[in-house]
C-alpha cells in the first residue's frame, strides 16, 4: 500500500493526501509548486489546502503579499488522529441512543455450508409461523442436505404444527414430494418447470425471509427480518398460489 493510500485510510481523500505529501516533500512552497508537484489543478489545490488546513496539516506563512505552505511534521498527524478519537467518544453516547430510537431496520444475517442451512431452516421452526415458500426440490433433494430435509427438518415442523404452502418447479421430484403433502403437513402447488427452472429456495415466515442455495459452489443462506420485505414477498406468493391449480 503506497504512503497515498495509507493517508486515505486516516481520513484524507485523495487528492487531499497528494497535496500534504507533494507540501511535505517540498517544504515550505507556494501553491504553483504544491500544484505542479501534486500534478493537480492549482484552483483545486487552493481549495484542498483549505481544508489541510482546518486539520492543522498545512500552515499558511504570509510573506509580504504572498503566501506560502509548510506541511506540519508527519508526528502531527498522530494528534490529529487522536483528536478525532477523542471528538468521536464524545458524541458516542448521542449517536447510540440516536440508533435506538431511529425505526427499525432491516436485520439480515448470512449463513454458509451444511451447518449454516440447517441454521436458516432452525429459525423457521423457532419462528413457529406458517411457511410460504418457493422449493426447488430437485436442486434441495440432490444436495448433502437430503436426509436433514426429509428426516429431522419434516419432523420437526411436523411436532410445531407449522404448516406449510410450497410452490415448486413441476418434476419427477417434485410429484412424488407433493404426494407426501397431507403425512408432512403441507401443501404443493407445481409451476412449470420450462418457465420458471428457479434453483433456490425461499421461505417467507412471521417478517422474515429466508433465501437458500444448495449448490455446491454455492451452499448458503440469507435471512432477512423486514416486515415490509417479507409482505412484499408473501403477495408475490400469493400471485403465484392462486393462479395454480
Amino acid at each position: 500500500m503506497s504512503l497515498q493510500d495509507q493517508l486515505q485510510t486516516l481520513g484524507l481523500n485523495q487528492k487531499e493526501a497528494s497535496i500534504y505529501l507533494a507540501s511535505l516533500e517540498l517544504g515550505l512552497t507556494s501553491v504553483q509548486n504544491i500544484a505542479k508537484k501534486a500534478q493537480i489543478k492549482r484552483s483545486t489545490v487552493y481549495e484542498l489546502l483549505e481544508n489541510l488546513i482546518k486539520q492543522n496539516l498545512i500552515t499558511v506563512i504570509p510573506k509580504g503579499k504572498k503566501r506560502y505552505f509548510l506541511a506540519a511534521e508527519p508526528s502531527h498527524l498522530a494528534q490529529v488522529i487522536a483528536q478525532k478519537q477523542k471528538t468521536l467518544n464524545q458524541i458516542l453516547p448521542e449517536l447510540e441512543a440516536l440508533s435506538k430510537v431511529s425505526p427499525v431496520k432491516p436485520k439480515i444475517r448470512f449463513y454458509e455450508g451444511e451447518e449454516g442451512i440447517k441454521s436458516v431452516y432452525a429459525d423457521t421452526i423457532k419462528e413457529g409461523k406458517d411457511i410460504l415458500a418457493f422449493v426447488s426440490v430437485a436442486t434441495a433433494y440432490k444436495s448433502p442436505l437430503i436426509d436433514y430435509l426429509t428426516q429431522q427438518y419434516v419432523q420437526q415442523r411436523i411436532e410445531k404444527k407449522i404448516m406449510a404452502k410450497v410452490i415448486a418447479p413441476d418434476a419427477p421430484l417434485a410429484k412424488e414430494y407433493q404426494e407426501r403433502d397431507t403425512k408432512e403437513l403441507r401443501e404443493t402447488k407445481l409451476i412449470p418447470e420450462k418457465d420458471y427452472p428457479f434453483s433456490i429456495e425461499i421461505n417467507i415466515y412471521g417478517n422474515k425471509v429466508a433465501f437458500m442455495s444448495f449448490k455446491a459452489n454455492e451452499l448458503m443462506g440469507v435471512i432477512i427480518e423486514s416486515k415490509e420485505i417479507a409482505k412484499t414477498m408473501a403477495l408475490i406468493h400469493k400471485f403465484f398460489w392462486e393462479k395454480l391449480k
